[in-house]
C-alpha cells in the first residue's frame, strides 16, 4: 500500500486527488528543479515539536542556485523572499491569497487543501470541503500557485511533520507598518489577504474576517 492510499484509508470522508490529476491545474502549475543544495540548507533547519511555524526568509536559501533560476524564470527577475513553512498541523482553519503567486517545494509529502478566490468574491464566504479541493502532494514536488488560487498552511500526512519551501515577491507576508489603514478587512501582511474559519477564535480577536463555513476539516495522519 503507498502512503497516499494508506492516508486515504484512515481519511475515508475526504475526496484526495493527484497533482497529476487534470484538475490541478486550474490552481497551479508543476516545475523541475534540482532539490540538493535546498535539501542540505533545510537540514539544518529544526523541526519544532508541536505546532507550526512560517520562517519569512532564509538566507541561506535565498543563496543556492534553484532558488535563483525559480527567481528568474518564475518570478521574471523580480526580487523574491524564499522562507518555509514547518511543524505539524491536522486541520484546515484559513484561505490566504496573495498579490503574486506562491511557489512551493515540498520537502515532506503534504495534503494542500486549494480553492478559488473567485468563490470568495462572489459569495463572500466558502466552504473548503464543498466549494475547494484537496490534493496530495508527494516530496520533491515543485509547484506554483496562481494568485487567484486559495490556500493556507500544508496538512502533514504522518505526524513527522512538513517543510515547505515558500516563495514570493519580496516583502510579501512582512507586517504591516505601523499606522497602516485598510478599507480592505482581509488584508493581514503586506501582499497577505486572509479569512478564517469560526474556530479561529485566536485571528478573530486580531480582527481576522471570518468567511469560511461548513465544519472545520480535520484529518488523521499517519505515525
Amino acid at each position: 500500500m503507498t502512503k497516499l492510499e494508506a492516508f486515504r484509508q484512515a481519511n475515508p470522508d475526504l475526496t484526495i486527488l493527484e497533482i497529476s490529476d487534470p484538475a490541478f491545474a486550474q490552481y497551479g502549475v508543476k516545475y523541475d528543479y534540482p532539490l540538493e543544495e535546498i535539501e542540505q540548507v533545510m537540514a539544518r533547519v529544526e523541526m519544532p515539536a508541536k505546532g507550526s511555524s512560517y520562517l519569512q526568509k532564509i538566507p541561506a536559501l535565498e543563496k543556492t542556485e534553484t532558488i535563483q533560476r525559480i527567481g528568474r524564470d518564475v518570478f521574471a527577475g523580480m526580487p523574491v523572499d524564499a522562507g518555509a513553512t514547518i511543524g505539524h498541523t491536522d486541520d484546515f482553519s484559513a484561505f490566504e491569497y496573495h498579490q503574486c503567486s506562491e511557489l512551493n517545494i515540498m520537502l515532506d509529502d503534504v495534503l494542500m487543501v486549494l480553492g478559488k478566490r473567485q468563490i470568495l468574491d462572489q459569495r463572500g464566504q466558502i466552504d473548503p470541503q464543498k466549494d475547494g479541493q484537496l490534493f496530495y502532494v508527494p516530496k520533491g514536488s515543485v509547484v506554483e500557485l496562481y494568485n487567484t488560487t486559495l490556500h493556507y498552511a500544508p496538512i502533514q500526512i504522518t505526524n513527522a511533520g512538513y517543510k515547505v519551501i515558500v516563495v514570493v515577491l519580496q516583502g510579501t507576508n512582512l507586517p504591516l507598518p505601523d499606522g497602516f489603514k485598510s478599507d480592505n478587512p482581509r488584508v493581514v501582511k503586506q501582499g497577505k489577504f486572509q479569512v478564517v474559519h469560526p474556530s479561529r477564535t485566536d485571528k478573530i480577536a486580531q480582527g481576522y474576517q471570518v468567511a469560511l463555513t461548513g465544519d472545520l476539516l480535520t484529518t488523521q495522519p499517519l505515525d
